[in-house]
C-alpha cells in the first residue's frame, strides 16, 4: 500500500513538473491529440463507407452506379436529409456554423473553445449524408472533428487561448494528413488556413501530430495517396502558358462557387424555412441529378481518379458523347450539387468537391489543348491533376498547402512548375474579386473577421499589469476648488483624482473638467472638487487585457483612463495612458513576430 501511495504521489509529481514546461507539455499534448485524430480520421472513413454499403451495396457510390437501383438514388438522399435536418436542429438549434468554418468561427467568438455540439453534425451527421449521397466530402469534418478534440483536451487541462489555438492547429493538421497521407501538407494546412501562424512554438506541435496521424491512418489502410495519380511529364515549355490560362480559369470557377454560397443559402432559406425539411427537399433534388448525372452523387474520388488516369467513360445517360461535353456537363452538375448540399444543411466538406471540379476543369482544358496542339501537350490526364491543385488552391485561398497535398501525392518534382503556376495564377484571380475562401465566406458573411483572431488571441494573452502605468495625484472630495487647482498643476499628470473619505474614487478631473472654473478667483473658496469631478468616468480593471484597453480607446477619445482593482472599481490603482497602451502593443509585435509569447 505504501508503495502505491509513493507511485501516486510521485506521479502528481511528474504531472505537476511537466505542466510548468509549457513546451513539453504541449507536445505531450500533441502526441495524444495526433493519436486521437488519426483513429478518428479513419472511423469517419469507415462509417462513411458503411453508410454507403448499406444503401448501394458497394462501399462508395460510384462503384454501385451500375448495378444499383434508380429509386435509391431518390430515397437515399431524401431520407438521410430528414435525419441530418433533425440533427442539425437538435445539435446545433441557432444555427451555428459548422466544419471547417465553424472551427474558425469559435476561435474568433469561442477563444478556441470549440462547440462540443459539432461532434453530432461532424461524426453522425457527415457519415450519414457523405454515405447517403450528398455531393460533399470528408476532410472539412475531419479537420472539425481534430480542432474538437484538440480544444477538449486544452480546456480539459487548463490551456490558455494561444494554447488553444496551436492544439486546435494540432487537430487540424492530422485531419488532413490522415485524409491524404501527407504529414507535411497537413502541417502547412494548419498553418496557412488555421491559424495563419509560422511561429517555431507553433510548428512544433503541429508536426508531430501530423506525422502521427499519417501514422495511424497507414497502418490501417497502408502507405497510399487519397487518389492514384499518373505519372507526369511536361512535354514542352509551350505548355507553361497553357497552365497558367488554365490556372485562370480554375480561378474564376472557384471565384463561381464561393460566390454563390450565400445567395444559395439566401435562397432556399426563404423557400423552405423549416431547417428540418429543408435537407431532405435538397436530398430529393440532388437524387434527381443523380439519376442522370451518378458522377456528381457523393464524393466521387472514383470519377477523380478515372480523370486523371484518363479512363473516363463519357456517357450521358446511357448515350456516348464526345469527351469536352461530358466533361462540361459534369463540371456544371457538380457546382450545382455542392453548393445545394452545402447551402441546404447537409454536414460536409468542401475540400472534396473542390478536387473534383479541379479535375474536371483540367481534364476539358487538356481535351481541348492536346486536340489542338498534340505535339506540344500532355494528354488530359495531366492537366487533370494540375488543375485539381490550382482550383482547390483558389477555392481554399491556400496555394502552398495545396502545391504539397499534390506533391507529396506525386512524389514528382517535375509537376512543380506547372503546379505552381497554375496555382499562384488561380489564387490570384479568385482573390481579385474578394479575399473569402470556401472556409470563409460563411463568417463574412455574419460578419466574422477571422483573420483578426490571431492578434486578438495574443492582445487578449496580455494582462494590464504588463502596461506600465502611473500614479494618478487626488485631492478629497470636500477640498476646495483653489487646493484643487494646485494639485493640477503641480503635479504635471494631466488629471486629478477626487477621492471620498475612504479614499475611493468619485470622479476625475482633467484640464476640460477645470478650465470652466478657471475664470472666477472668487470661487476658490466656495466651489469644492466633489463638484468639479467628472463622475462619468470610463475604467479598465486589473484584470483586464491589452486587448480591452485598445477596445475602449478604439470608442473613446480621451488620452488615459485609470486602472481600478478588480474587487472594487472605485479603488484607483493607477492611470494608464493611450500612449502606454499603444507603445505597449507595437512592442509586442515586433516581440510576437519573433516567435515569443505574451
Amino acid at each position: 500500500m505504501a508503495f502505491w501511495h509513493i507511485l501516486q504521489e510521485k506521479k502528481f509529481v511528474l504531472m505537476a513538473w511537466t505542466r510548468q514546461q509549457d513546451t513539453l507539455f504541449m507536445v505531450l499534448l500533441a502526441v495524444v491529440i495526433g493519436v486521437l485524430s488519426g483513429y478518428v480520421a479513419l472511423l469517419l472513413r469507415f462509417a462513411i463507407e458503411w453508410v454507403s454499403l448499406f444503401w448501394t451495396g458497394e462501399r462508395t457510390w460510384e462503384d454501385a452506379m451500375a448495378t444499383m437501383p434508380w429509386y435509391i438514388y431518390l430515397v437515399a438522399p431524401t431520407i438521410t436529409g430528414l435525419i441530418v435536418g433533425w440533427i442539425a436542429v437538435r445539435f446545433l438549434p441557432g444555427g451555428e456554423l459548422r466544419g471547417v468554418s465553424g472551427v474558425l468561427a469559435d476561435m474568433v467568438e469561442r477563444r478556441g473553445r470549440v462547440h462540443p455540439r459539432q461532434l453530432g453534425t461532424e461524426t453522425v451527421g457527415s457519415a450519414l449524408a457523405i454515405g447517403g449521397g450528398a455531393s460533399l466530402g470528408r476532410e472539412g469534418p475531419t479537420v472539425a472533428l481534430g480542432a474538437l478534440i484538440a480544444s477538449e483536451i486544452g480546456q480539459r487541462f487548463g490551456m490558455t487561448e494561444q494554447q488553444l489555438r496551436i492544439l486546435i492547429g494540432c487537430g487540424a493538421a492530422a485531419g488532413i494528413a490522415a485524409s491524404f497521407n501527407t504529414p507535411i501538407a497537413g502541417a502547412l494546412f494548419a498553418l496557412e488556413v488555421i491559424l495563419a501562424d509560422y511561429a517555431i512554438a507553433t510548428f512544433s506541435p503541429i508536426v508531430i501530430a501530423s506525422v502521427l496521424a499519417t501514422v495511424i491512418a497507414r497502418s490501417e489502410i497502408g502507405n497510399f495517396p487519397a487518389f492514384t495519380v499518373p505519372e507526369y511529364h511536361l512535354i514542352s515549355a509551350w505548355e507553361i502558358p497553357a497552365y497558367i490560362l488554365m490556372g485562370a480559369i480554375c480561378g474564376l470557377v472557384a471565384t463561381v462557387f464561393i460566390k454563390s454560397m450565400a445567395p444559395t443559402r439566401t435562397f432556399l432559406a426563404r423557400l423552405l424555412p423549416d431547417r428540418r425539411i429543408r435537407p431532405a427537399a435538397v436530398g430529393f433534388v440532388i437524387g434527381l441529378m443523380g439519376l442522370m448525372l451518378p458522377q456528381v452523387v457523393s464524393i466521387g474520388y472514383g470519377t477523380v481518379e478515372a480523370m486523371m488516369l484518363e479512363h473516363i467513360e463519357p456517357q450521358l445517360m446511357g448515350y456516348v458523347v464526345p469527351l469536352a461535353l461530358f466533361l462540361a456537363v459534369i463540371l456544371i452538375g457538380k457546382l450545382v450539387a455542392t453548393v445545394l448540399c452545402a447551402a441546404g444543411g447537409f454536414p460536409g466538406g468542401l475540400f472534396g468537391p473542390a478536387l473534383f471540379m479541379g479535375a474536371t476543369v483540367g481534364a476539358l482544358f487538356g481535351d481541348v489543348a492536346h486536340a489542338i496542339s498534340p505535339s506540344y501537350s500532355e494528354s488530359y490526364g495531366a492537366y487533370a491533376l494540375v488543375a485539381c491543385g490550382a482550383l482547390t488552391a483558389a477555392a481554399l485561398q491556400a496555394p502552398l498547402t495545396v502545391m504539397l497535398i499534390v506533391f507529396e501525392m506525386t512524389a514528382d518534382y517535375h509537376i512543380m512548375l506547372p503546379l505552381m503556376a497554375a496555382c499562384s495564377v488561380a489564387t490570384l484571380v479568385t482573390r481579385s474579386f474578394g479575399r473569402a475562401s470556401l472556409f470563409t465566406e460563411a463568417l463574412e458573411e455574419r460578419g466574422i473577421e477571422s483573420g483578426w483572431s490571431r492578434e486578438q488571441s495574443w492582445m487578449r494573452s496580455v494582462p494590464i499589469s504588463r502596461i506600465p502605468w502611473r500614479s494618478v495625484p487626488r485631492v478629497s472630495g470636500h477640498a476646495r476648488l483653489g487646493e484643487l487647482k494646485q494639485v493640477y498643476t503641480g503635479s504635471g499628470k494631466g488629471c486629478v483624482q477626487v477621492v471620498d473619505d475612504e479614499g475611493l474614487m468619485i470622479g476625475i478631473v482633467t484640464f476640460s473638467d477645470l478650465q470652466n472654473w478657471l475664470i472666477d478667483v472668487a470661487l476658490d473658496e466656495v466651489v469644492v472638487a466633489a463638484e468639479v469631478a467628472n463622475r462619468n468616468v470610463e475604467v479598465i480593471s486589473e484584470n483586464d487585457s491589452l486587448l480591452d484597453a485598445i477596445t475602449i480607446l478604439d470608442r473613446e477619445s480621451f488620452e488615459q483612463m485609470p486602472v481600478v482593482a478588480a474587487d472594487n472599481p472605485r479603488k484607483v490603482l493607477g492611470m494608464l495612458s493611450r500612449n502606454a497602451i499603444f507603445s505597449t502593443y507595437h512592442k509586442l509585435i515586433v516581440k510576437h513576430g519573433e516567435g515569443e509569447r505574451g
